[in-house]
């Protein structure tokens, strides 16, 4: 009798774990429906469609910030990143080496050149050892100040080969959804299935134990904070398709503080070491859904702040729970004497 009842509760304790880890999806569709019996038309195949694509730019943000987070660090710098790579590689492409390097060129020296602006933080925190708030706010500042200073506010035009990432469809279907769903699988399949995510766990989770086990710390903080701007310059590359153009204000705004909403909303932890790129998939597709019904329902710009702010506060408070909720059903219950 004593065996079935510890089997049930193991049942009943995975279930819960389970539901407590994929919160995300539930908050989803709850919202989805309220959605769908509020707005009028909003449950339809051109909305959902375009609640992908909206969430597509602000993805390559989350999927770093996410990444950065599991490692133990933060990234203030990763949107910056995206506005930097576009304006420059856009006043490369269109202006300084114009009919010398093809537009073209552009899809692929965005990631390139987002990933040495990552490399500028991994040598920061990995190399010199600085903290890794600290230097990334120092390297916001300084990435968004040379975006106004090499345009000096202006908007550059792009060509269509440029623009495609970001806006351009095939069969009805943007592209871009396409790139969200793709990194989404290999940084799926790098932090499941591959040493580097079981090392970026354990240095998240407890540095000093990883470094003792041999992990090299400096190596790791490098490599993860590349990635992040490898992101970042996939980021600018789809805005950039988005917009249509490549303003100095780009990426800028609220980009940086829903990349940590939607990381902290899809249940990566603060506390370094937790969390998932199909739950940091469910917080930029929950980002999508808010902006896509606030969109139907003109919510005026200055409002749409505050919400957004209301947004980062709330996945602070669902992530803060769910951890609290998560501890308590795995702790094994007291005996009483």
């Amino acid at each position: 009798m004593e065996s079935t009842k510890l089997v049930r509760t193991s049942s009943s304790t995975r279930v819960q774990v389970f539901l407590l880890d994929n919160l995300i999806w539930v908050i989803m569709i709850v919202l989805f429906f309220i959605f769908s019996l509020t707005i009028p038309n909003f449950f339809t195949v051109l909305n959902i469609h375009f609640m992908f694509y909206d969430a597509s730019a602000i993805g390559m943000l989350v999927f770093a910030q996410a990444l950065v987070l599991i490692s133990g660090n933060m990234d203030l710098s990763v949107a910056r990143n995206a506005g930097l790579t576009a304006m420059f590689v856009g006043m490369l492409v269109r202006v300084w080496a114009k009919g010398v390097i093809p537009t073209w060129a552009g899809i692929i020296l965005m990631p390139v050149f987002g990933g040495l602006l990552g490399m500028v933080n991994g040598f920061l925190v990995g190399k010199l050892k600085i903290n890794a708030f600290l230097a990334t706010l120092s390297t916001f500042l300084i990435y968004d100040w040379m975006t106004y200073v090499i345009n000096q506010g202006a908007i550059i035009n792009l060509g269509r080969a440029l623009d495609f990432p970001g806006g351009g469809t095939i069969f009805g279907f943007h592209f871009a959804i396409l790139v969200l769903f793709a990194v989404g699988a290999v940084l799926y399949f790098l932090l499941q299935h591959t040493r580097f995510g079981a090392y970026l766990r354990a240095m998240g989770g407890n540095p000093e134990a990883a470094g003792m086990l041999g992990i090299n710390l400096t190596s790791m903080n490098f490599r993860v904070f590349t990635i992040a701007g490898v992101l970042g310059g996939v980021s600018g590359l789809l805005y950039t398709g988005y917009l249509r153009s490549i303003p100095s204000t780009i990426a800028t705004g609220d980009s940086i503080f829903l990349s940590f909403a939607g990381a902290i909303i899809g249940g990566v932890s603060l506390r370094g070491g937790e969390g998932s790129i199909v739950g940091a998939l469910g917080g930029v597709l929950l980002l999508g859904l808010i902006d896509t019904g606030t969109t139907m329902t003109s919510v005026a710009p200055a409002l749409r702040g505050v919400i957004n702010g209301l947004i980062l506060l709330l996945a602070i408070l669902i992530n803060k729970s769910r951890l609290d909720l998560r501890d308590r059903v795995l702790m094994p219950p007291q005996r009483q004497a």
